[in-house]
């Protein structure tokens, strides 16, 4: 399968979950070895993620909110005594006083988004999270030793493994954000479903990628973040993502001690 074919004929049923067995094998098996279709895939989904409303709206915070009408009324006042003052008269003022108005609401806007990236959410998922506990033990063991148990020479190596098991084939890259792939490993978890871990590590910490059966599990609450389809949670000291796979039979978990917002970068900076 070629790039072409891939997107004009399969890339939107990919997405929904619409191809049958051997056209998702197939499609998964190019997507292994291009990071132009893994890319595009990633803004498909994306873009259907949030025509879905999955992501959640945040009411910008009481604060934020008095900083950006302070900004707007101190530049509506400055401009009033700008043109009090005769400078309308002047070369190229429109322009300049454009860039007056926008520089506070962007700064403005700056400090919003911050302000949610650093404090949205906080609250941690009620109980205990199977999923995320498996993830967890496995990247604490991965982080001390980790020996892959397929072919890990290439990800296109570590795809096949997958897809040989019937687990889902597609890898993140996380390249670049700066990790590189260590290797892959597929465990029996304690219900005795099948799950494949992709482990990977950079100069500033590690990420463990998991794939395990979906069974039902419904999105836990108290997400910091969602983004794109990807829900972002503080659990028991580490940083989760959790999101489904298109068909929806499985999930897929990230697990790493970098600090959420860094997390977040790493993910956002990356494709799957």
């Amino acid at each position: 399968m070629d790039c072409d074919t891939y997107i004009d004929r399969y890339l939107s049923a990919h997405v929904d979950g619409e191809l049958s067995g051997d056209e998702t094998r197939a499609v998964e098996k190019h997507l292994a070895g291009c990071a132009n279709c893994r890319v595009r895939y990633a803004e498909e989904r994306a873009v259907k993620a949030m025509v879905r409303e999955r992501a959640r709206r945040y009411e910008t915070p009481v604060q934020v909110r008095g900083s950006i009408l302070a900004a707007l009324d101190a530049v509506d006042s400055g401009a009033r005594a700008g043109d009090r003052a005769g400078h309308a008269d002047r070369p190229g003022f429109s322009v300049i006083r454009r860039a007056r108005l926008w520089l506070p609401v962007a700064l403005a806007a700056a400090a919003m988004f911050a302000f949610v990236m650093l404090h949205g959410g906080n609250v941690p998922p009620a109980g205990a999270v199977p999923a995320f506990d498996s993830a967890l033990e496995r990247y604490e063991i991965f982080n001390a030793h980790f020996v892959p148990n397929v072919p890990s020479a290439s990800p296109a190596d570590i795809s096949d493994a997958y897809l040989g098991h019937k687990m889902p084939g597609l890898l993140w890259n996380l390249q670049p954000s700066g990790y590189r792939l260590v290797g892959g490993r597929l465990e029996r978890l304690d219900d005795g479903s099948l799950a494949a871990f992709t482990f990977y590590r950079g100069e500033e910490g590690t990420i463990l990628c998991a794939f395990m059966k979906a069974h039902g599990m419904q999105m836990p609450e108290g997400a910091t973040q969602i983004v794109a389809g990807h829900n972002y949670y503080k659990y028991k000291g580490y940083s989760v993502c959790l999101s489904y796979y298109p068909r929806g039979d499985f999930i897929c978990v990230l697990v790493s001690r970098k600090t959420m917002p860094y997390f977040i970068q790493d993910i956002l900076g990356s494709s799957l």
